[in-house]
C-alpha cells in the first residue's frame, strides 16, 4: 500500500500504474481517490463491479445533465461517428 499526493501521483503515473500496490492519492493531506490494481477486471466480485458501474453511469448522466446534453443529441452524435467510422473503414 502506498500513499501519493496529486502532484506526485501526476508526475510519476506511468511508474505508479505498473505497480502492484494499492495507491491512495491525497490531496491537502485528505484523501482523494484510491488506485487499485487489476490483473483481470473479471477477478472483482460481480456485487462491486455493479457498483462501479452505477457510480460511473450516475456520474456521467450528472454531467451530461449539468451541460444541457440529452438522450437524442447523444443518438445523434453516435450515428454520425458510427456512420464516418464505417465509410473510412470502407475506403481502406
Amino acid at each position: 500500500m502506498r500513499v501519493a499526493g496529486v502532484r506526485e501521483f501526476r508526475n510519476r503515473v506511468p511508474e505508479i500504474v505498473r505497480s502492484d500496490e494499492i495507491v491512495f492519492v491525497t490531496r491537502h493531506g485528505k484523501l482523494s481517490g484510491i488506485l487499485v490494481p487489476l490483473g483481470s477486471p473479471r477477478d472483482l466480485p460481480v456485487d462491486l463491479r455493479r457498483e462501479i458501474l452505477d457510480r460511473l453511469g450516475s456520474a456521467i448522466a450528472a454531467h451530461l445533465r449539468k451541460r444541457g446534453v440529452g438522450e437524442g443529441v447523444l443518438q445523434r452524435d453516435f450515428e454520425a461517428w458510427r456512420k464516418s467510422r464505417h465509410a473510412r473503414r470502407r475506403g481502406r
